[in-house]
């Protein structure tokens, strides 16, 4: 700012130097310019942040919003999956999505002590560090799971990068489609040192399936 004031200020060849009423003009010109210019690129910033894309469940079940900027992408074992292409960490920040058929007496307390055990089986140095229930408006209850575990991004196009530890929270909860229950399990997942970065992210992911609770 301060090297365009100056070439402001700088008399021309060919005209009269500015006035002292006409510089203060020109100055407060420029710096309308350039405040006007910084709440632009924030707004257009905040918009692109808040902006959502919906996955629908089916039937009767919540639709599921996540950010605009991420990316779909494919993954056997769950019905959805979309990423952060723009995670700093080889691990992209990531939301993914399992919705199955409850079994025949299973509950949510049983799936507490189940799922984690499972978790446990399928992710390298899994460490389950918290366990709450959480309720929608509806007062339906969630399970709400927080976990670490290690993961390696680049072995499978074998690279030599460096193993990652994720933090990652599951939201379950049993919900009737008009046909039947289903569990419906969201994960949200990112590199451990990049979770606060996308704390509000993975609470509006939660928040859009009626619940809140998420880090």
């Amino acid at each position: 700012m301060a090297a365009i004031l100056e070439s402001l200020r700088k008399p021309s060849i060919t005209n009269q130097p500015p006035t002292p009423s006409e510089q203060r003009r020109n100055d407060l010109l420029v710096i309308v310019t350039i405040l006007f210019a910084i709440f632009l690129g924030w707004g257009v910033r905040t918009n692109s942040i808040a902006a959502l894309r919906t996955f629908s469940l089916g039937n009767q079940l919540p639709s599921l919003a996540y950010p605009a900027a991420w990316l779909e992408a494919e993954s056997d074992g769950v019905l959805f999956r979309a990423i952060d292409p723009a995670s700093p960490s080889t691990f992209d920040a990531r939301v993914e999505l399992v919705v199955r058929d409850v079994k025949e007496g299973e509950t949510l307390d049983q799936i507490s002590l189940s799922w984690p055990l499972n978790r446990g089986q399928a992710l390298e140095r899994f460490r389950n560090l918290s366990a709450s229930v959480i309720k929608n408006g509806e007062g339906t209850p969630g399970l709400l799971l927080t976990y670490a575990y290690i993961a390696d991004p680049t072995r499978e196009s074998g690279s030599l990068g460096l193993p990652v530890v994720v933090k990652g929270q599951d939201l379950l909860f049993i919900a009737n489609d008009g046909i039947g229950d289903r569990l419906v399990a969201a994960t949200v997942a990112a590199d451990a040192t990049e979770w606060d970065a996308h704390a509000e992210d993975f609470s509006a992911i939660f928040t859009s399936l009626g619940f809140q609770g998420g880090e």
